[in-house]
């Protein structure tokens, strides 16, 4: 997808999707007694899953993996979508797509790993962070300049708006 093409197809972009670990955090767990587990969240990340909800627009976590960092953080930033634990993220997207009554272009979806291929083709735009699998950032139609975990989703937020022509106008709501 060319920069335009990317443009175009921002513009219409409704709800953005993303993995957990290696996107929405950096792909690093702690594992300790009594099933304490530690992941670690970008503020940066937070910041932008904001702004994109103070835009009106929606975002959720599709993860293969389940844990209670993530269920504390989606609650923090209001995600619209969480699901956990998940084997067939296509099932889940054509689930979500159809009680939003959302089409495939009004999607992005932000993944890092072999299991996030399943969903090309299936959304608009398919990102990912700067160290994605290799095969990822084959396949991608966008690849982000930051990591995952490290602001690649703020990245993203602030292209999706720019295009929309949003980005200043939400960013002065910070400046009153």
């Amino acid at each position: 997808m060319d920069e335009k093409e990317f443009e175009i197809a921002s513009k219409n972009i409704k709800l953005l999707l993303f993995d957990c670990d290696g996107v929405l955090a950096d792909g690093k767990i702690i594992l300790g007694k009594n099933e304490f587990e530690c992941k670690f969240f970008s503020t940066k990340d937070g910041m932008g899953i904001t702004l994109w909800k103070k835009g009106g627009f929606l975002c959720g976590c599709i993860s293969g993996r389940a844990s209670e960092g993530l269920s504390k953080r989606s609650q923090e930033l209001l995600f619209d979508e969480l699901h956990q634990k998940i084997s067939n993220k296509c099932d889940v997207l054509n689930d979500i797509l159809e009680r939003r009554l959302l089409d495939k272009s009004e999607v992005a979806y932000i993944g890092d790993d072999l299991n996030d291929l399943t969903l090309l083709g299936k959304v608009a735009i398919f990102l990912a962070p700067s160290d994605a699998h290799a095969e990822v950032l084959e396949r991608a139609d966008y690849i982000l300049s930051r990591n995952g975990g490290d602001g690649a989703i703020r990245e993203a937020v602030d292209l999706f708006l720019k295009y929309k022509g949003l980005l200043n106008e939400l960013i002065s709501t910070y400046l009153r």
